[in-house]
């Protein structure tokens, strides 16, 4: 249970204070009235948390450092950073040696974007615990934010080896990874958080992120999965279009790659065909066709698969993957040319034009 009290700032004893930090508003004098007040409730095995106002000063004395720190995590929970910082700040004073103090203080400061600040705390936490893992990661997210790649790195590789069994250490440096192209050493990072962490978004999208980098076709599949999974699970995600983007990439892969000299005979039918439809049809109903077939194949068109098993609301029949992929193409060519699809028809698309001329 705390113990509260507050001074009004005239009625406070400035003598109490070093000579140099009696300028009652100063940052001197905060600082030393938080020092005075800790060492008064420490001498007697207690935690103070003090704060100073232009009109007065707070006290408030805990049993224990822990109990102290309970009264400030709930608004670090509730995102009132600005309103917990003064207390960490007190804090500090009363526990100097505490790294979980200071941990939750660098944090606070890096949130705020003042990440100078931040890391004199979190370094000062793992001078005290070296094996504070989250507080390693804590200084690599601040020098990330700072765009210090290098040292953002070096701190992540400081947290996974003080806790190797962090899944969300490992998940961190194999993003930093990424963007040093060490591809290889990022999947392995990558794949081992998404095993201790198997529901998590950022490490799936992770993995298949690394995945996609490597360019194999094994790895490419594995990649594939890993991205409609995360469309599936997680599909008000801001990263889904960059998930559904890649999938299509994926099958336009292996679609060239399973066509003679990079041309489709049976896509330059499906566009012929398309073509045909389309001139008894207006630029609205063109339109209409090509989002719908655009909002279906949100979570990936099958278009290694040859069965007619899609259909649409604004055209009979049934079409396989690609059909559909094809009969897009041919819409989004005819109402804007410069359009880019995901998909390249051009050598199908003017084939299938100078046939339908001759």
């Amino acid at each position: 249970m705390a113990t509260e009290f507050k001074i009004p700032l005239h009625r406070f004893d400035t003598n109490l204070l070093p000579a140099d930090a009696r300028q009652v508003g100063t940052e001197a004098f905060k600082t030393a009235v938080m020092i005075h007040f800790a060492a008064e409730y420490a001498a007697q095995g207690e935690t103070a948390i003090v704060t100073v106002d232009d009109e007065e000063i707070t006290v408030m004395a805990f049993p224990a450092e822990a109990s102290a720190l309970d009264y400030v995590m709930p608004m670090l929970k509730a995102g009132k950073l600005a309103e917990a910082l003064p207390y960490l700040e007190s804090l500090t004073k009363s526990a100097p040696a505490s790294a979980v103090v200071l941990y939750n203080l660098g944090i606070v400061y890096s949130e705020l974007g003042q990440f100078d600040e931040a890391i004199i705390r979190l370094k000062r936490a793992v001078q005290l615990d070296p094996g504070y893992a989250h507080a390693w990661v804590g200084i690599g997210t601040a020098y990330h934010r700072m765009r210090k790649p290098d040292q953002a790195l070096e701190a992540f590789e400081r947290a996974v080896e003080a806790d190797p069994s962090d899944g969300y250490t490992r998940r961190n440096l194999g993003g930093m990874l990424i963007g040093f192209k060490r591809i290889e050493e990022a999947v392995v990072h990558l794949r081992q958080a998404l095993q201790l962490m198997p529901d998590d978004p950022q490490a799936i999208f992770g993995l298949a992120t690394a995945l996609e980098q490597i360019g194999t076709r094994d790895a490419d599949e594995e990649a594939d999965r890993l991205y409609l999974r995360f469309i599936e699970e997680h599909p008000n995600s801001p990263m889904v279009e960059q998930a559904e983007k890649a999938r299509t990439a994926f099958a336009h892969r292996r679609l060239k790659s399973s066509s003679v000299g990079g041309f489709r005979p049976d896509v330059m039918m499906y566009i012929a065909s398309a073509l045909q439809s389309f001139e008894k049809l207006g630029p609205q109903k063109r339109q209409a066709i090509a989002l719908e077939i655009a909002m279906l194949g949100r979570n990936g068109l099958d278009i290694n698969d040859p069965d007619d098993k899609y259909t649409l609301k604004a055209l009979p029949g049934k079409f396989s993957g690609l059909r559909l992929l094809a009969i897009m193409y041919t819409a989004f060519r005819q109402i804007d040319p410069t359009m880019d699809t995901g998909a390249d028809f051009s050598a199908e698309f003017k084939a299938a034009t100078e046939m339908q001329s001759k």
